[in-house]
């Protein structure tokens, strides 16, 4: 299966996977106050940077190593395994001692059940890694459209009988408990059917690559999360809430982002044995089609943010449409993912580096901006921030790969894909047309756009596009036949 084919499916199963971060709030925000929504934004708040830290990328260097040793893909696993429990513990033991010696001021009363969440959830919670790394997308859609539906049936069935938040969050605990067990059976069972040869690469290898590209996951989920953190620490749980609303794509724009990303690195592996050009070229190409994906997602939602946010959340949410058209700004850095590019190289450095300035700027304009400027401020600094990590990370990778700036990215393809998607905005009319409800009329503005988008594409010969939609329906096609 072609890389386009792999990265469509795995963009697929990615975005079934954060269905708890995109369903259950649209859900909950009619089952709860804003003030109780925002509490259980604030747990997965925690979580997610708790199960950050402990997987410190951990299952990430699957990607590369089992592509390096592709006839010892278990051992590669089981050594992983390994890191990952001890971090898991450690952070685990952290946040619980953390808690209690300053009073509860680090996490409140989450501190249990983030604990025991971190432990089940992160261990052995490999496959789709590793899945991607042996080329097998239709299971990775398969992994993560089964883990979806149990967790919102588990979040929802808990909302409804009870409306009440802790027993949601202890529901949650007690599903990555399950799928912990499963995953062990699944593991003793599928490692141990072949005998692998010996990997050769020692342990130290292992944390040499692992630790500074944890380090800089690390980093950059504090950067991602600091201006949430800021949020509510400073303006309480329901500005938290309005706050997450305002962000609430991002893990779509990141799923289309990670996806392309996780497919293409270890074929830049494979490619950087030969000529060092050939992976950049593939880098490249993969920009491109990230740009396609994102640029009219940033212009369209910067277009209509309040209907949107009223019509799904209500108006009690409005105040989160100036985050939300700001955090477009965020979507525009994202297709610029230098990650891959640096990573096939080995050089996990500049992406520390560049966390480094990130949360330090970021936390800078927090202090100036969420005083003046509140939930709006929050993402104001964390957009600008997200801007110079990417001129850093840019001037890496130009001395990386020795090249000049005119030959890093295909300009002219990423020009003409924003011409396109500028020009296609004369199609947005005004919202809502009369007697025509506000969500089908956005909906048939969306239609209109993408259609005169998809049109200029042609029009301007973007070659990258011709082979996104070859790849689409390739996709499409396979997966109509095999009944996925």
């Amino acid at each position: 299966m072609g890389i386009a084919n792999r990265a469509v499916i795995l963009t697929l199963a990615r975005i079934t996977s954060y269905g708890l971060m995109l369903v259950s709030p649209i859900v909950l925000v009619r089952l709860f106050s804003v003030a109780d929504f925002g509490r259980y934004r604030e747990f997965l708040l925690y979580a997610g940077i708790l199960q950050s830290i402990a997987a410190f990328s951990i299952p990430d260097s699957l990607l590369y190593f089992v592509a390096a040793h592709p006839a010892s893909p278990w051992r590669v696993v089981r050594r992983s395994a390994v890191l990952t429990l001890c971090s898991t513990v450690i952070v685990a033991l952290a946040v619980l001692l953390g808690n209690d010696a300053t009073h509860g001021a680090l996490v409140g009363p989450y501190a249990w059940p983030l604990a025991a969440y971190t432990l089940f959830s992160v261990n052995l919670d490999f496959w789709e890694c590793f899945w991607v790394a042996r080329r097998r997308p239709y299971a990775v859609f398969a992994y993560s459209a089964g883990r979806l539906a149990a967790r919102l049936i588990v979040v929802v069935a808990a909302a409804l009988l009870t409306r009440n938040v802790w027993v949601i969050l202890w529901a949650l605990v007690g599903l990555e408990g399950v799928r912990l067990i499963a995953s062990a059976l699944a593991l003793h069972r599928l490692g141990s059917r072949t005998r692998e040869p010996p990997i050769g690469e020692p342990w130290a290898g292992f944390l040499r690559f692992c630790v500074p590209f944890g380090l800089a996951a690390v980093l950059a989920l504090f950067s991602r999360n600091l201006s949430a953190l800021t949020v509510t620490k400073l303006l309480g749980a329901a500005a938290l809430a309005q706050y997450m609303i305002g962000r609430f794509g991002e893990p779509i724009v990141t799923t289309v982002r990670n996806s392309l990303s996780a497919v293409v690195l270890p074929e830049m592996v494979h490619r950087g044995r030969g000529a060092r050009g050939g992976a950049l070229a593939l880098w490249q190409q993969a920009t491109v089609v990230n740009a396609i994906c994102l640029f009219p997602v940033a212009v369209f939602v910067a277009r209509y943010a309040l209907p949107l946010i009223e019509t799904v959340f209500g108006a009690s949410y409005a105040p989160a449409a100036p985050v939300m058209q700001l955090y477009m700004v965020v979507v525009f850095r994202e297709c610029f993912d230098f990650g891959p590019a640096l990573r096939a190289a080995g050089r996990t450095a500049p992406l520390v580096a560049s966390n480094l300035i990130s949360l330090a700027t970021c936390g800078a304009l927090l202090l100036l901006l969420v005083p003046a400027r509140g939930i709006a401020g929050a993402m104001a600094a964390f957009a600008a921030a997200s801007l110079i990590e990417a001129s850093y990370l840019a001037g890496a990778t130009l001395r990386t790969y020795r090249i000049e700036l005119r030959k890093l990215l295909p300009w002219a393809s990423l020009g003409k894909v924003a011409f396109a998607s500028g020009l296609a905005a004369l199609t947005l009319f005004e919202v809502p047309l009369a007697g025509v409800p506000v969500l089908p009329s956005v909906a048939l503005a969306a239609a209109a756009y993408l259609l005169a988008f998809a049109l200029l594409l042609y029009a301007l010969r973007v070659p990258e596009a011709f082979l996104l939609l070859e790849r689409m329906k390739r996709v499409l096609w396979r997966g109509a036949v095999r009944g996925v």
